[in-house]
């Protein structure tokens, strides 16, 4: 595969500061990053969705701003997620929802699909889009098609990988190895055609250099346009710092 030029690859990226103890100076030096990195989106807490826009727009940039719904356990009931999707979606232009985990492992799919389908119609009634996080490190191989072909065929804009803030013993308990990894890109992939949905693909998770954006952006077999692929990562700097000092061709 060859290199994408770096503004290509930046223009991919969701720049993310989701840790609970970020403060407002903390968001606001987020929002600045990304502005001068010059990637795609922003993703915050809820709590800061109307500084982000805010300082986005006093900046005169094009800068999108997500934020993160039922973050990052996906336990509430679908009533309360499907309000705050409405709510969420008039702050942001996008929002990152976390499967309703619980339901998934209890194997309650049509609760699950309802549950989805609701998300997704609440954030387009709005004009907002919405990717819907499938916490991979979470589920078994067979969890993972069942939930995958749900959210390819919920009508969502994006499918996600993961929250980034897994439980790494479970995860391993079921063999599973925690953020994006290019074998379930791969599993969305396939199971999104055989589904006949062009869902885009958002990777997330342990993302700190151009080669993992690379390999995970062939995996998925999506175009390279943040309307299709997208990338989340706090680690924003590193990829922006390795793209400067080894430009691609």
């Amino acid at each position: 595969m060859t290199a994408h030029h770096a503004s290509t690859v930046m223009r991919l990226i969701d720049h993310t500061n989701l840790k609970p103890y970020s403060s407002e100076a903390d968001i606001r030096r987020t929002v600045d990053e990304a502005i001068a990195f010059g990637v795609y989106a922003v993703c915050v807490q809820p709590v800061f969705a109307r500084l982000a826009r805010e300082l986005a727009k006093s900046r005169g940039s094009e800068l999108r701003v997500s934020v993160v719904l039922d973050f990052p356990h996906g336990a509430s009931i679908s009533e309360t997620r499907t309000e705050l999707a409405l709510k969420y979606a008039a702050l942001a232009d996008e929002v990152d929802a976390v499967c309703p985990i619980a339901l998934v492992k209890s194997a309650r799919w049509e609760e699950v699909e309802r549950d989805v389908r609701s998300l997704t119609r609440a954030c387009h009634s709005l004009g907002t889009k919405v990717k819907l996080i499938t916490e991979d490190a979470y589920t078994t191989p067979e969890e993972k098609v069942k939930l995958y072909t749900i959210v390819a065929r919920s009508g969502a804009d994006f499918i996600k990988t993961s929250t980034g803030f897994e439980e790494k013993e479970y995860s391993l308990a079921l063999g599973n190895v925690t953020g994006a990894q290019p074998a379930n890109v791969r599993l969305m992939k396939k199971v999104s055609e055989e589904a006949g949905s062009r869902i885009g693909i958002k990777v997330s998770g342990g993302i700190r250099t151009v080669s993992q954006i690379h390999e995970l952006l062939e995996q998925s077999g999506r175009p390279a346009t943040p309307e299709n692929f997208r990338v989340g990562t706090s680690r924003t700097s590193e990829i922006y710092e390795e793209l400067r000092r080894n430009p691609p061709p």
